[in-house]
């Protein structure tokens, strides 16, 4: 496609990008002060900044959706589990 030349499709309706990025060297998960960096809509609970699930850079992290499926199941909170479930079945294929 040419510079000057529009997509297709705009750019809202394509898919985020999706990186999985292994949850142990994603350091800044466990601190708080880089937590409150990010935007809220990183996480499933955004008002308690819980629940991150996508990478710094905006990327979707399936094995952060993983990872709160089950966090989410063991605490009995089933709105977030749901949500986290929608969006692996929606970013990463679901049950594969």
């Amino acid at each position: 496609m040419r510079k000057d030349q529009k997509p297709l499709v705009p750019s809202f309706y394509s898919m985020p990008e999706v990186r999985n990025i292994p949850t142990d060297r994603l350091k800044w998960l466990d601190r708080e002060s880089e937590r409150e960096k990010l935007p809220e809509d990183y996480f499933l609970d955004p008002k308690n900044r819980r629940y991150p699930y996508k990478n710094k850079d905006g990327s979707i992290n399936c094995y952060m959706l993983r990872s709160a499926i089950r966090l989410a199941g063991m605490h009995g909170e089933d709105n977030i589990k749901a949500k986290a479930q929608e969006l692996y079945d929606k970013y990463c294929g679901g049950d594969k």
